[in-house]
C-alpha cells in the first residue's frame, strides 16, 4: 500500500497564517502577542504545556508566559548553559539544559529571531503519541517568524511604556520633592521641621523608623535605637558615600557590629546625608510597614527627599545659632556698658599733678580695672588690677573687685590692712582656679609722697626726671591665691617735679606679635626711658603706639589698661 504524499503546509496552512499574522501585527500589546502565538502553537500542535521565555541578560531568560505549568514558576528566571539560534531539544542539546521545565514536560525550544537577534524561545511539551512531522516544524518556525517582528515591536512598545511610566513617577517625585522643598523652608523650628520629616517619610517611603546619625552635632532617632551609631559615627559616616540597602555594607572584620547593629535594629537602607558633595551624615530607615525592598529607584527619591530635610535642619540650626550670638550680642553688649560704668567716667584734678588711663579690652568685655578715688583725708587713692581669664567670668569678679574697694575706701584703713581683707573675701567667695594681681597706692599731693601695696601685679614704674628707673615692688601674695597669714607689707616713694608713676597690666608687657613673641616687661622699661619729662597723656600715647606697632597683623591677646600719674 503506498503512502499519499502530504500535502505542503506553506499552501495548506496559508490563509491561517495570513490571518494570524493580521491579528499579531495588528496589536502592540506584548502579552496578547504572546499568549495569541502560545495558543496558536499548542492548538496547532495539540500540546497541553507551554512556555514564551524572553531574554532578560546574555544567558538569563524570563518566563513571560505560560500554560500548563505551576503558577510559582511563571515570571522566574532561568539560565541557559548557551544561547542556540536553531530548534533544538533537551535531549539533543544534552544534560546541561535539564532544568524546571525540563523537569516539567517543556523540552523543546523554538528561537524568537528578529534582525539576527535572539529575542527569546517558545518552548512546549513533546507529544505523547509522535514527534512533530516535518511541516509541523517548519509551520511552527514559520509562525514564529511572522510573530518575530510583531514580538518586538511588543517589546519595544512595552519598553516605551515602562519608560514613561518610569518618567511620570520622576515627574510625580520632583513635583513632590519641589513642595516638600517649599514646605521644609519655610520652617524654622527644628521640632517641626522633624515632625513634617517623619510624617513625610510614613506617607512617601512607608516606614517611621529612620536614624539620622550626623558626623558632628545632634543626632535624631525614631524608634530606633541610636547608641551604637553614636559610638561608631565616623566609620558609619566613611562607609556610606552613595545610597545603599544594608545587604550590601562589606563583610570585613570592622563592619561586624555595624551589621549585627542594622539586624537587630531592623534596619534596611543607609542614605548619606551630603552637604557640599562631603558626608555629614547617614540616614538608617527602618524596613517598611508594608513589607518588600527599598527599590533603586526608591534609594534615589530617599535620597533626595533626605538631603532636602537635611539641609533644612542645618538651616535651621544655623538660624538658631545667629540667633543665640545675636542674644549673647546684645547681653555682651549691656555687660559692657554696665562695665564701663564701673570704671572712672572722668578723672579728678589734682593739684601740681596730671593723670592720664587708658583700657582696652580684647574681648567685648574684660577682667581689667582701674580707679582713682578721693579719700576723706584728702589723698587719693590709686588702683590697678588684672582678674585671671578673659570674658564674662573675669567681668563679674572684676566688677565684685570694684564694689569691694569702694565699699573699703572711705572707712580709712591701712592699704595693708584693707589689702588683707580684699584678699580674704576673694579667697572665701571665688573657685581656687581664680585670682586677682592686684596694686593700689595712696597719692598724699600736700606731701608728695606714693604709699602702696602690690598683690603681685605688675611692678609699677617710677620714671624719674633724670631717666632712671623704679619698680614698686613691696606687697605680698596675689589675691585670693590663700588666707591672708603674712600681711602685706606697704611701700612709698616721694615724687619731685617731673617724675612719673607708669602703671600697667600684663596685656601691656606681654603683647604678642604676629610671630607670637611677647613685648617683654624690659623692652618696655627701655622704652620709657626716654618718656621722661613728658606729660601724662604724652607718655600714655606714646606707649600705646609703640604697642600698636609692635602687634600690628597680630589680634589682641589680652586686655590692656594704662594709668599714668605725672609731677608737675
Amino acid at each position: 500500500m503506498s503512502r499519499q504524499k502530504p500535502t505542503s503546509p506553506s499552501r495548506t496552512d496559508l490563509l491561517p497564517l495570513l490571518e494570524f499574522s493580521s491579528v499579531v501585527n495588528s496589536s502592540l500589546d506584548l502579552r496578547f502577542i504572546l499568549g495569541t502565538v502560545l495558543l496558536t502553537l499548542m492548538g496547532k500542535l495539540l500540546v497541553g504545556k507551554g512556555v514564551v521565555l524572553l531574554r532578560k541578560e546574555k544567558k538569563i531568560f524570563h518566563i513571560e508566559n505560560g500554560k500548563g505549568i505551576p503558577k510559582d514558576l511563571l515570571h522566574t528566571d532561568i539560565e541557559f548553559p548557551r544561547v542556540m539560534n536553531k530548534s533544538f531539544t533537551s535531549h539533543t542539546a544534552g544534560e546541561s539544559f535539564q532544568n524546571i521545565l525540563t523537569e516539567r514536560g517543556i523540552t523543546r525550544f523554538f528561537p524568537i529571531i528578529s534582525q539576527k537577534t535572539i529575542l527569546g524561545y517558545f518552548g512546549i511539551a513533546e507529544r505523547a503519541t509522535h514527534n512533530l512531522t516535518k511541516e509541523e516544524k517548519r509551520f511552527v518556525e514559520t509562525l514564529i517568524n511572522i510573530s518575530a517582528a510583531a514580538i518586538e515591536k511588543g517589546l519595544t512598545f512595552d519598553e516605551l511604556q515602562s519608560a514613561n511610566r518610569a518618567l511620570d513617577g520622576k515627574i510625580q517625585e520632583l513635583k513632590t520633592l519641589f513642595e516638600l522643598g517649599k514646605g521644609f523652608s519655610g520652617i524654622l523650628e527644628r521640632e517641626k521641621l522633624l515632625k513634617l520629616f517623619s510624617l513625610t517619610l510614613m506617607g512617601q517611603v512607608g516606614t517611621s523608623r529612620y536614624a539620622m546619625c550626623l558626623r558632628d552635632g545632634t543626632s535624631v532617632y525614631s524608634r530606633i535605637d541610636g547608641s551604637m551609631l553614636e559610638i561608631d559615627k565616623k566609620m558609619v559616616c566613611d562607609l556610606v558615600e552613595v545610597p545603599m540597602r544594608v545587604e550590601s555594607i562589606p563583610r570585613q572584620k570592622k563592619y561586624v557590629r555595624l551589621r549585627e547593629y542594622v539586624e537587630a535594629q531592623k534596619i534596611a537602607a543607609l542614605i548619606p546625608l551630603q552637604i557640599q558633595n562631603e558626608v555629614k551624615g547617614v540616614l538608617c530607615l527602618g524596613e517598611r510597614m508594608r513589607g518588600g525592598t527599598y527599590t533603586q529607584s526608591d534609594l534615589e527619591f530617599i535620597y533626595s527627599l533626605a538631603n532636602l530635610a537635611f539641609i533644612s535642619l542645618e538651616n535651621v540650626r544655623l538660624f538658631e545659632e545667629a540667633v543665640e550670638k545675636q542674644r549673647l550680642e546684645n547681653e555682651l553688649m549691656i555687660a559692657k556698658e554696665i562695665q564701663q560704668g564701673l570704671l572712672p567716667r572722668a578723672l579728678p584734678d589734682i593739684h601740681n599733678y596730671e593723670i592720664a588711663s587708658l583700657n582696652i579690652s580684647s574681648k567685648q568685655v574684660g577682667g581689667d580695672y582701674y580707679d582713682v578715688l578721693p579719700t576723706p583725708d584728702g589723698n587719693y587713692i590709686f588702683v590697678i588690677a588684672d582678674v585671671s581669664g578673659k570674658g564674662t567670668p573675669a567681668s563679674l569678679l572684676m566688677a565684685n573687685l570694684q564694689a569691694t574697694v569702694h565699699a573699703l575706701v572711705p572707712i580709712n584703713f591701712s592699704l595693708s590692712e584693707a589689702t588683707s581683707r580684699i584678699n580674704d573675701l576673694i579667697y572665701r567667695n571665688t573657685a581656687s582656679d581664680k585670682f586677682i594681681t592686684f596694686f593700689w597706692g595712696a597719692l598724699d599731693p600736700l606731701k608728695n609722697i606714693f604709699t602702696y601695696v602690690n598683690a603681685g601685679h605688675n611692678q609699677p614704674i617710677v620714671l624719674r626726671s633724670n631717666g632712671s628707673i623704679e619698680r614698686l615692688d613691696q606687697g605680698g601674695l596675689i589675691l585670693g591665691i590663700m588666707k591672708t597669714i603674712v600681711p602685706y607689707t606697704e611701700g612709698s616713694v616721694h615724687l619731685q617735679s617731673g617724675d612719673a608713676i607708669i602703671m600697667y597690666t600684663d596685656g601691656v608687657s606681654e603683647a604678642m606679635n604676629i610671630k607670637g613673641i611677647d613685648y617683654s616687661e624690659e623692652r618696655l622699661e627701655q622704652f620709657v626711658k626716654y618718656l621722661n619729662k613728658k606729660t601724662a597723656g604724652s607718655i600714655l600715647e606714646e606707649i600705646r603706639s609703640e604697642i600698636q606697632s609692635y602687634t600690628a597683623g597680630a589680634p589682641q591677646s589680652d586686655d590692656i589698661t594704662l594709668v599714668i600719674i605725672t609731677a608737675k
